[in-house]
């Protein structure tokens, strides 16, 4: 519906789509040197390495200013490119992008809508274009029973994106009860298991608990390859994006927490359950009961690096996603063993009828 829709007409800002000093041409952040380059002279420009030692802000989760969950999904912006002047409509949870026409990159800094924080830090690409698609190639290789057209599949659409991500830190009490299994066997050599109960108080730290943080942009594979080194993070700065796409978050702060302890409650149930299991030297653990206080809570809200892409296989389309920073790949692969299966239970079905007519044939040629 018209009244819905928010048009929001954006010049790109001068700082992000970089001109190069030497040849005038756009550069773009290069994942292989942690620089922008130029593509057509070679000049560069350094910025933040994660292993400078940039400190990282972490927000107190009680002051926080924006706090509201905002979902942007009908809401539209209108980019203008300052390179050619081509207009294009994005979608307004987007942060950057690229002109459709001359490729310009077109970087809107979140921090000056004021409905939006801005991320306080990122993980740049380490994974270029080129390496994401020797990655795929070789985790395709190395599945078992995939055809040798999968093996030979060549990634499809390839686009990279910075997506939105909540981590939180906290401190968390919690009183619990567990049930601890011990296992048994009577007379006859058969087991069984008898349980206890067992209360308790633990305190522990939570550090950088991750909440995908947009409802927008699903994908199968993404939360499969979520795994990201913290370590590397660097100050937000909008020159990182440029020539990649990057999603604004939809999923709220407090949203956003709320999906981050239940999360930290599942954490906390496997850890208490694990420690008493080992404690009373227990065979399993059937649940754990607990109530959770959290405090001290922090958290920072971050882009972090994932190429999405696709492959096909007999007119199929198979989703594909890789981690922008260490290139681990998750997708999903057709394979032949059910039909192995299939052809062994055949045979194994089949071969008594086999033997027999063997007999029979064997039979009737001694007879004669």
């Amino acid at each position: 519906m018209a009244e819905n829709i928010k048009v929001i007409n954006e010049v790109t800002m001068s700082e992000t789509d970089v001109k190069c000093p030497g040849c005038g041409a756009t550069v773009k952040y290069d994942p292989a040197t942690l620089k922008m380059s130029c593509p057509f002279c070679g000049a560069t420009r350094e910025l933040p390495q994660p292993e400078a030692g940039a400190v990282i802000e972490e927000l107190d989760f009680n002051t926080a200013i924006q706090r509201a969950s905002v979902n942007w999904g009908t809401v539209r912006k209108l980019i203008v490119c300052s390179n050619c002047g081509g207009q294009a409509l994005y979608d307004a949870s987007q942060v950057s992008g690229c002109c459709p026409f001359c490729g310009s990159t077109s970087v809107m800094p979140a921090a000056e809508n004021e409905q939006i924080m801005a991320p306080g830090a990122l993980i740049p690409f380490a994974v270029d274009n080129a390496k994401a698609a020797r990655c795929f190639s070789d985790h395709v290789k190395k599945a078992r029973f995939v055809p040798k057209a999968v093996r030979e599949s060549k990634l499809e659409n390839l686009v990279g994106l910075y997506l939105p991500f909540w981590t939180f830190d906290t401190d968390t009490v919690s009183s619990y009860i567990a049930r601890i299994g011990f296992e048994h066997t009577d007379s006859d050599g058969d087991t069984y298991y008898t349980y206890k109960k067992y209360k308790g108080v633990r305190n522990q730290f939570i550090d950088d608990m991750i909440v995908y943080a947009t409802d927008k942009v699903q994908h199968p594979q993404i939360s499969k390859v979520q795994n990201f080194y913290f370590d590397k993070l660097v100050p937000y700065k909008p020159e990182y994006l440029a020539g990649f796409v990057a999603e604004r978050y939809t999923v709220g702060l407090n949203d956003g927490w709320e999906r981050a302890k239940i999360k930290i409650a599942g954490k906390l149930k496997s850890d208490i359950g694990e420690y008493e299991r080992r404690l009373h030297k227990g065979d399993t653990v059937k649940d754990v009961q607990l109530s959770t206080q959290y405090y001290n809570v922090k958290f920072k809200y971050i882009l972090a690096p994932i190429y999405l892409a696709s492959y096909t296989y007999k007119g199929k389309v198979f989703p594909v996603a890789i981690n922008g920073q260490s290139g681990v790949v998750s997708c999903n692969t057709p394979s032949y063993l059910g039909k192995i299966i299939l052809f062994i239970i055949l045979g194994v079905i089949s071969l008594p009828f086999v033997f027999y007519f063997l007999v029979l044939i064997l039979s009737l040629f001694f007879a004669f």
